[in-house]
């Protein structure tokens, strides 16, 4: 078949190892015989024979074979145990090496992108043109049928890299024809062939493994996992391959791989989680999850154009939303840096940070505060995780002496908790009250039904100001004009 060209030909071989796994593995738990049925066919031995049998290889090239892979392999083994040949890394150089931090246009500049459309041939390409890139106009919102949409920006973002990096090629489960699990992809299979945008098996362990792979050959990737909650499934290949071979080579190896993760709601318990904090908590990944059309183009676009594993959280509830806080998405290319917040509101009396779609719910709050009590609210947007710029967040602070915190993960051990601790000794001497974070209940996700008792809403983040923070029925903030500080008065002015 091979002779044919008829490949690629997968083969399956079972093989066995004769000693244990490290050398403090004495093999005790295997039985001798074992071991020397094993070693009767060792395909060492078995290929060599049939070599000999065929008249390529004698007796004595075969020896000489042995000899030499042992010589080279002794003095690769002396030099890499040799600290004067071979020096150990200072361990506070491993924290440089994570990241490469680099941007590349172009994993191959020698050899043009492969394309079955011009750009202003694509069919959602000319649809996109009729729709509206700001999401209000004259003082409206626009409808989700005329808006530009935050599954737009994301294919928008996609489109470019594929038409300037040769190497780029994206897949996951359903991302070719169907256009994605959400439509994000709607559209490129015009545009590309099949082996740049293809189907993956239902396997994410396979889809991220072989991300990692093709990376360390010289590639770029762009892989999805449908669910946020399958990213169990490639725990190791997230985790421990595509987070640290940069390190592990010295900053040699590069992994420029995105990983689109959806967080979901409606799907009951194992496909609604938001797990932003297990993945924030493994060095060598860069997070990020923007919230709006604009941020969602900007950082894919980062995104793609660099060399760093970055993994790309996106809410379901998110994908046909316009754009409430641009004047427009652009249809150029444009960037947004990886690791500064978004302030959405500018405020005096309490800070509210939030990551993903809990943005909007905030904000509803924030008007019923200004509305009910007259406070005004700094409102900031994480849309970066991994790194994320604290200092904006801190002037905040220090400014309001308050601070609550959202998001749809489960409340316990979440990013909105380790943003909150972090906050503590960054601005403690300016904090009025702890931080609060307002999550979702530390249960499992219930059925769509049910999903506002669950996920958090605006009285919540209300309901914790109230009780935690400020009593909203027992005192008013006010500015003292003469320095800036905020100070707690009564009404009756005590």
């Amino acid at each position: 078949m091979l002779e044919k060209g008829d490949g690629p030909v997968l083969l399956e071989t079972i093989t066995d190892r004769f000693s244990g796994h490290s050398p403090s593995d004495a093999s005790s738990y295997r039985m001798k015989e074992e071991i020397e049925a094993w070693q009767s066919v060792d395909p060492l031995d078995s290929f060599s024979a049939e070599l000999k049998r065929v008249g390529v290889l004698d007796d004595a090239a075969r020896d000489a074979l042995i000899e030499k892979t042992r010589t080279a392999m002794a003095k690769v083994c002396r030099l890499a145990t040799d600290l004067e040949v071979s020096p150990r890394i200072p361990s506070e150089k491993i924290g440089e090496l994570m990241f490469s931090n680099r941007r590349c246009e172009s994993y191959d500049e020698s050899r043009k992108p492969e394309l079955l459309l011009a750009h202003d041939e694509n069919p959602r390409v000319q649809a996109l043109a009729k729709k509206s890139r700001a999401g209000v106009v004259d003082g409206k919102p626009v409808s989700k049928n005329k808006v530009f949409q935050y599954r737009d920006a994301i294919f928008e973002a996609v489109l470019h890299r594929f038409e300037n990096d040769p190497t780029l090629i994206a897949y996951g489960e359903e991302n070719r024809d169907w256009g994605g699990a959400f439509a994000c992809y709607r559209g490129l299979t015009e545009s590309l062939p099949y082996h740049r945008l293809f189907n993956s098996p239902i396997s994410e362990a396979a889809i991220v493994g072989t991300a990692v792979g093709y990376a360390l050959e010289g590639g770029r990737a762009l892989i999805e996992l449908m669910y946020c909650d399958f990213i169990g499934r490639a725990g190791d290949e997230i985790f421990n391959q595509l987070a640290k071979w940069q390190s592990m080579s010295a900053g040699i190896l590069e992994m420029p791989v995105v990983l689109r993760v959806s967080v979901g709601s409606k799907y009951g318990a194992q496909h609604s989680q938001d797990w932003c904090a297990i993945v924030s908590h493994i060095p060598g990944l860069k997070v990020v999850f923007p919230s709006t059309p604009y941020d969602a183009k900007g950082l894919l676009n980062t995104a793609l154009a660099g060399s760093d594993p970055v993994i790309f959280f996106e809410s379901q509830r998110l994908y046909d939303i316009g754009e409430l806080f641009e004047p427009e998405v652009p249809a150029d290319y444009y960037e947004i840096p990886i690791g500064p917040p978004a302030k959405r509101r500018s405020g005096t009396d309490l800070t509210m940070i939030t990551v993903g779609a809990t943005l909007y719910r905030a904000l509803e709050a924030a008007d019923q505060l200004q509305e009910r009590y007259g406070m005004s609210c700094d409102v900031f947007d994480c849309r970066s995780i991994n790194p994320l710029d604290y200092e904006p967040l801190v002037e905040s602070v220090k400014r309001t002496g308050r601070v609550v915190l959202s998001s749809d993960a489960c409340e316990r051990g979440s990013v909105m908790q380790d943003i909150a601790n972090n906050l503590s000794q960054l601005a403690f001497d300016y904090l009025d009250a702890p931080p609060v974070v307002v999550g979702s209940r530390n249960w499992i996700t219930p059925g769509a039904e049910v999903e506002e008792d669950f996920f958090p809403q605006p009285n919540w983040i209300l309901d914790a100001i109230h009780e935690r923070i400020v009593p909203l029925d027992g005192h008013k903030l006010t500015t003292n004009p003469t320095n800036g500080e905020l100070v707690r008065r009564n009404r009756e002015g005590v």
